[in-house]
């Protein structure tokens, strides 16, 4: 018992009661080293229990963190991720001593005869939970940064520490399958509803009360799981929902649906050796790989440094325009912290943003992202103006206004008056030109893109378009903004597009110029679909606005040349007067809020594979124009800021495989 690099575990002394042995991790991960620390303390457990000596008895064991946000987040995946690189014959031998080492450390957890509980305050994933699970009792705080989860598929894998047998055993069937095939993260009150956990205390009582639980001084009332719906009919259900939601082209779901009932009737130790063949089944397919890959990429773009400068850190900011994008920027700024002002012309403009504020704050609260004294003071931080407010002591300005140059330049010369010199301005725009918009300005290297994307609070993307008089330090300052509030930021050079409309303009305006051809719009959705993306074309230039998608083609049309008649085809809906799902018709007719659909006839899937090579080429003339500096930014930007099927790794690695590649069919 002592301090460790990873774990301190000390003994709390009862007064005339056993003792209890507290483990505290100080580490985000479980690591070769925490894992071999946790059970070296195991050991002395086993060899107090083995004594026998009264005066040394331990009564139970508490597991808990001194981290602030993170209970335990599962695996190392950058060790992980070094495995995968090796080739045969050492990667399956070592997968397989990673995954063993995991499960017996957590079975000689579960076989402790005396009770164990998590306390679990932070995010509590994967391995994490997979501990928690090998525990008798688990407990949460009441915080907003307590999660508990399973994401393993979303990695393209499977839980294999003893997740994918323990959870069907304290879960019932449909909530345990649910699980672990959406990877859902379960904020403390639906936990304990569902049964994952027995207890919410506030974050101060987590070691007192699991020793008053230890010591029975606490009863906890587990409500019985049960489901009475028969096992075989969930489990198809769930393949139903698996091949819906997948188009087939992911296999862990039906490999986790596969193991799930076959462990229903083997023995334990034989449910975790299904576990180990089958995670090392799934690390072999190019899906899990892609997906580990867009992992890293995220952690990389977390931890992204620019330049080596010291920069005066953001606290204060100031959004300008408080509509959809305006609004939804300030609400996520606030959110995270940072106090904002929204600015707009007059107070109908301010209110109706105002009130989108509110409701986004509504929403989280009721899906558990934060709760009620959190969006309290996230709405508090939330400050408006139409007038001529004084700005000299905001660091950072955001123009979220019309997409016209004009206007922006208008406004963003008014507002560089109005700001200290080592303030930053920033603009939102999707497209228009960064140093056409500096032009105006007199101190150009203050200004840089900072591009959201819509819906702002569940899109993580953030381009920081460098404009050619942008200096490092603005760049440096912008980037450590967007991670700050929990954003993904990728560096790009100011060009047409950026990189994802740059991108994802063509491929849309090409698939409306389909229509010219015969084909109907449900049938090249469904084609793109099954391709992997999470909508169609007409789908997606609906969600986003018939008019929006209208003007930025234009105005990208004549610097990148786009081809075909589509552009023609929007301006003719618009025409009509239909802008897409938010006038309830566009490309489809919607009914409350649902697109109605006709049954697609025709086979587009010559039509989808057009449209893909469209952006693989558009891709690699980004990577050749210098708008970034490596292709893994073109694929990360995609699948972040469109859900380009994650599991084909994005458009320049999808093109890199011999079998599909534009570049090797044209070789």
């Amino acid at each position: 018992m002592g301090k460790q690099k990873t774990i301190t575990s000390t003994i709390v002394n009862g007064h005339g009661k056993s003792s209890v042995a507290v483990i505290q991790f100080n580490t985000n991960s479980l690591t070769n080293e925490t894992f071999n620390e946790l059970n070296a303390v195991l050991s002395d457990i086993e060899g107090l229990q083995e004594m026998n000596d009264p005066s040394n008895k331990l009564e139970g064991v508490i597991f808990t963190s001194e981290k602030d946000k993170i209970f335990l987040a599962g695996a190392d995946l950058f060790e992980l991720s070094k495995i995968m690189e090796m080739g045969s014959p050492w990667r399956e031998p070592l997968l397989r001593d990673v995954i063993g080492r995991g499960q017996s450390t957590f079975e000689r957890i579960e076989k402790l005869n005396i009770p164990t509980v998590a306390a679990i305050h932070g995010m509590c994933l994967g391995g994490g939970l997979e501990l928690a699970l090998a525990c008798d009792y688990r407990i949460t705080s009441n915080d907003s940064k307590t999660k508990l989860g399973l994401p393993e598929v979303t990695l393209g894998i499977l839980p294999a520490w003893g997740g994918t047998t323990r959870l069907p055993e304290l879960l019932t069937l449909p909530n345990a399958l649910t699980a672990l095939l959406t990877g859902k993260l379960y904020a403390p009150k639906p936990a304990l509803k569902v049964g994952l956990i027995d207890k919410i205390v506030h974050r101060e009582n987590l070691v007192s009360t699991s020793l008053s639980i230890i010591r029975k001084e606490t009863r906890l009332k587990r409500k019985p799981q049960r489901s009475f719906i028969p096992p075989f009919i969930v489990f198809n259900q769930a393949a139903k929902n698996v091949k819906k939601a997948t188009n087939g082209n992911y296999p862990a779901p039906n490999k986790i649906i596969e193991t799930v009932k076959e462990c229903r009737s083997l023995a334990r130790k034989d449910c975790f050796r299904r576990e180990v063949d089958v995670f090392i089944e799934l690390t072999n397919t190019p899906e899990m790989a892609n997906l580990l890959r867009i992992f890293r990429l995220q952690e990389e773009s977390k931890k992204l440094k620019f330049a080596s400068i010291h920069t005066k850190p953001i606290k204060k900011a100031v959004v300008v325009g408080a509509g959809t994008m305006g609004a939804g920027i300030a609400q996520w700024i606030s959110s995270r912290g940072v106090n904002v002002l929204l600015k707009d012309v007059n107070e109908d403009a301010v209110s109706a943003g105002l009130k989108k504020i509110g409701d986004l704050y509504v929403q989280g609260v009721r899906k558990h992202k934060f709760d009620r004294p959190a969006a309290r003071d996230g709405l508090a931080r939330v400050s408006t103006s139409i007038g001529n407010t004084p700005l000299h002591t905001s660091d950072l300005v955001i123009e979220a206004i019309v997409e016209k140059l004009d206007v922006k330049q208008k406004v963003l010369s008014q507002l560089e008056e109005k700001l200290s010199d080592d303030a930053i301005i920033a603009t939102n725009t999707s497209a228009l030109s960064i140093d056409d918009m500096a032009s105006c300005l007199k101190r150009p290297e203050r200004f840089v893109g900072i591009h959201f994307f819509n819906p702002v609070h569940q899109m993580k993307l953030v381009e920081i378009v460098r404009g050619s008089k942008t200096s490092d330090e603005t760049v440096q300052r912008a980037v450590q903004f967007v991670q700050k509030i929990g954003k993904l930021p990728v560096v790009v050079k100011d060009s047409p597009g950026f990189v994802v409309n740059r991108v994802l303009l063509p491929y849309l305006v090409q698939a409306a110029g389909k229509l010219n051809d015969g084909f109907s719009a449900e049938s090249i959705d469904k084609a793109m679909i099954g391709f992997g993306m999470p909508m169609g074309p007409f789908r997606l230039m609906d969600e986003i606005g018939l008019d929006v998608c209208y003007h930025v083609a234009k105005d990208l049309e004549a610097r990148l040349k786009i081809k075909g008649d589509g552009i023609d085809v929007l301006k003719s809906i618009l025409d009509d007067g239909h802008l897409g799902k938010k006038t309830g018709k566009g490309f489809y007719k919607y009914k409350n809020g649902k697109a109605v659909r006709n049954q697609a006839t025709e086979d587009a899937a010559h039509v989808a594979t057009l449209l893909v090579n469209t952006m693989v080429e558009e891709s690699w003339k980004i990577l050749d124009d210098g708008v970034v500096d490596d292709r893994k930014w073109i694929d990360f930007s995609m699948i972040m800021g469109t859900g380009w099927a994650p599991f084909r790794g994005g458009p320049c690695t999808h093109d890199t495989d011999p079998i599909t590649s534009l570049t090797y069919q044209k070789l």
